[in-house]
Order: C-alpha cells, then structure tokens, then sequence
C-alpha cells in the first residue's frame, strides 16, 4: 500500500462531512457502518528505444561525397559516440575500403534514343486517307485515270466542301465537277505533321539522337560502397491494468492525486504491492536491441464506500490533486434496477389510463 492511500478513519471522516454538507441528512445508517472496498489502481506505460542495424550495396551516380560519414569495420562492432543518438534521424556510415568509382557501361553519360534508334527523326506516313470521302469515292469517273499517275508527286493538303454534294475538277483525270473536294480526286491528302515528307524530327532526344544515361545520369560513373545504417526506434506500450477504473467515476478519477513514479533502469518502488509488481515484471524485460526504457506508472486508491443492506447509493472515496479526499455519489446498481422499475411501472400505467380513456 502506497504512503498516501487513506486510512479507514479518514474515509469515514470524509463520508460523514460529505452528507452532514447535504443539510437534510435523513436517519440511516451512519459511515461507521458502511462496507469499504478499496480498489488499488495501477496505470502505465513502457516506453523502449530499439536500436536497428543494417548493411547494404550502393551505387550513386556520379561522384558521392562519403568523407564525413563514420567509419566501421564490423557494423556490429562500431561503438556510437555520446552525441550520436540516431532517434530523430538513422545514423550512415561506411564501411572502410569499400568505396570504388567505376565506369558506367554507356561510356560518356549518353544513351541511343529508344524512339528513334539514334536516327534524330522518326519515320511518319507521308499521306493520310481522305477524310471527307474517305478514299471511296475520290472521283466519280475513276475509269477515266487508266494510264495516270496513281498518286500525285506530293499529296495534296486537305480540302473542304463548300456546301453539302459539292464536286470539283479531278486533278486526277482533270474531268470537272468529279473530284471529292478535300482530296480533288486522288483519295489522300497530305500529312499535317510531316508534310509529307515522310519523317518527323524525334521529341525525346531533341533530334541528338541520344538521351541521357538514366543509371548515371549523365555523369559517366558510378560510385559504389557498403552502406552501414543505425536507426533507433521509440516504442510505447501499455501495461494492462489489473484492477480497471470503476465506470461510474472514470471521468472524475482523472483529476484525482494520482502518485507517479517515472523510472529508466531502476528497480521498481519499494511501497509497490504484490499484485502490482506481478502486472509490471513481464513487461519490464529486455528486448532485442534494446537501449533505453522508460517506465512511467501511477497509482491511486479508490475506496468503495456501501451502505450495509439494502441501499440504493454507493460513495466512492479517492485522493483529489490538494491531496485532501474527494466524495463521489453514485447511484448503486440496486438503485439503478429499482429506478427501471418504476419508469416501467409509471409507463404502463400511463398506457392502462389512456386505455381506459380512448
């Protein structure tokens, strides 16, 4: 039991302030009388700083400055400094000889372009189906190009109609009113992109033919070393409480004088009970790459206050912050079945009245 948990006397000293503060303090059984239950709270936390090492291969494009990284041998082995708590960001270092800068297999930090083989442009269709006719119906007399030209030396660019049904002269078999006005008779027009000319220049690489080496990046050379990290990791986990807050004064014990103990390595209080010591001893053991805990508990008594027999209230009595007790009414759960019963009965009176009435 903790040096601040109150003594019988003191509770019952407290119940009695507490209902001669009512005024009308009805003839009952007197806090001398009352059953007292006392529930031992326990609350905490274990906070755990794991450390985590790995090791890994490397590579950089171009040169990477590594000189002001820490130095190990065997990562296992590398001892951190004072100043080095890799909490808030993880801990690089390299391992020593195994920095080496080598070429990249492009040679010069450039590429062939994969779009356009290296040829600066890519291949297009110089000419296009017609889009108003189609290609079908390029000219109305297509017998008469037997013997011409089957396409124009260079497409010609596409045309439009005027007004719906309109015909041209084929430049074709040059017969008027024949031709399809967006191609004038041959049945393509030109390609807007190319104009014709059969190529377009490349996008990608800006007609160099090349692009830049996307595993270096341009530089030419790789940088490559065994990369060690250390990283620390903060963990809470709370510890289960053996005897929960009572429901009905969970909120109000939150402002209760609760005592706190914070604890890194130390043993546990002296003052701790059995049954608390039990609940906190499994959750105080090392894990692996464990660095730092932290144990934070707080402890606070709550007495149970019954009136003997039948009774319809229940007093819960605790330590307040000023550290004088504090007095918290309850309904009990008597008193709580006994209220149902009579909104129950008042209920089905009001529906036998109406009943009656209608």
């Amino acid at each position: 039991m903790a040096a601040d948990d109150p003594s019988d006397d003191e509770v019952r000293a407290a119940l009695d302030a507490f209902l001669a503060r009512g005024g009308n303090r009805r003839p009952g059984p007197s806090p001398t009388d009352f059953i007292l239950t006392r529930l031992h709270l326990l609350e905490g936390s274990v906070t755990r700083r794991v450390e985590h090492r790995t090791e890994e291969i490397r590579h950089r494009p171009g040169t990477v400055a590594l000189s002001e990284r820490p130095v190990y041998d065997v990562l296992g082995d590398y001892k951190l400094s004072p100043h080095e708590t890799p909490l808030a960001q993880p801990l690089d270092l390299v391992r020593r000889g195994s920095v080496h800068l080598r070429s990249c297999d492009c040679g010069n930090g450039r590429r062939r372009c994969a779009d356009c083989n290296g040829m600066k442009y890519r291949p297009c269709e110089p000419a296009h189906v017609c889009a108003v006719c189609q290609g079908i119906t390029a000219c109305t007399h297509y017998l008469n190009h037997g013997g011409l030209p089957g396409t124009p030396p260079r497409p010609p660019r596409p045309g439009r109609a005027d007004r719906p049904g309109e015909r041209v002269t084929c430049e074709a078999c040059h017969t008027p009113d024949s031709a399809c006005p967006g191609c004038r008779g041959w049945g393509k027009v030109r390609c807007p992109d190319c104009e014709a000319s059969g190529r377009i220049p490349c996008t990608p690489c800006g007609r160099t033919g090349t692009v830049e080496c996307a595993t270096c990046e341009g530089h030419g050379n790789l940088t490559s070393w065994t990369a060690g990290r250390i990283a620390w990791t903060s963990q809470t986990k709370a510890v289960p409480s053996p005897v929960p807050r009572p429901r009905r004064v969970a909120s109000e014990l939150g402002s209760g004088g609760w005592h706190e103990d914070r604890l890194g390595d130390d043993p546990l209080p002296d003052d701790l009970s059995p049954t608390h010591r039990a609940a906190l001893e499994p959750h105080l053991r090392r894990w692996k790459g464990e660095k730092e805990r932290r144990l934070a508990i707080q402890r606070l008594t709550v007495v149970k206050a019954t009136p003997p027999g039948s009774g319809n209230l229940e007093f819960y009595v605790f330590r307040g912050t000023d550290g004088r007790l504090s007095v918290v009414r309850r309904l009990s759960e008597e008193g709580r079945w006994k209220a149902s019963l009579a909104v129950a009965a008042a209920v089905a009176l009001v529906v036998l009245v109406l009943v009656l009435i209608l």
